[in-house]
C-alpha cells in the first residue's frame, strides 16, 4: 500500500514540474532582458557624461558623437542619435542621446506593444562651463 502512494506522489510532482516550467522559464527571460536592457541604458548614459566631460575639457563639441560611438561598442551605431547643444549664453553644454533598443532575443514584439514604435532610451547630460 505504501510503495502505490509514494508512485502516486511522484507523478504529481511531475505534474507540478510541468504546470511552473514555463512560468519559471518567464521569469528568467524576463530577468536577462531586464540585465540587457539595465546594461545598455548605462552605457548610454556613461557615454552621455563623456561626451560632456569632453566639452568641458576640450571645448571640442565636433568629436562628440565619435567618442559616444566608441564608449558603446557592441551595440548597434545604426540605431543611435547624439546631440549636443550649447545654452544661449555659452555657459552650459548638453549631450543628450538617443538609443532604439534592441532586444537581447533579437527581435520581440512585447516589448513593440509597450508603445508606438520601437522602445527608445534618452540620456541626457548637462555640465556647467567654466
Amino acid at each position: 500500500m505504501m510503495r502505490h502512494a509514494r508512485h502516486k506522489e511522484r507523478g504529481l510532482a511531475a505534474v507540478e514540474l510541468a504546470l511552473m516550467l514555463p512560468a519559471l522559464m518567464l521569469m528568467l527571460l524576463l530577468m536577462v532582458e531586464g540585465a540587457n536592457a539595465f546594461r545598455v541604458f548605462s552605457a548610454i548614459h556613461e557615454a552621455s557624461r563623456e561626451g560632456a566631460r569632453l566639452v568641458l575639457r576640450d571645448g571640442d563639441v565636433a568629436s562628440v558623437p565619435m567618442l559616444v560611438e566608441s564608449l558603446i561598442e557592441g551595440l548597434p551605431e545604426t540605431v543611435l542619435t547624439t546631440n549636443v547643444m550649447m545654452d544661449g549664453g555659452g555657459t552650459a553644454v548638453t549631450v543628450e542621446i538617443a538609443y532604439e533598443y534592441q532586444s537581447f532575443y533579437g527581435y520581440n514584439p512585447a516589448l513593440d506593444a509597450l508603445g508606438d514604435g520601437p522602445f527608445t532610451f534618452h540620456a541626457a547630460t548637462t555640465m556647467p562651463l567654466p
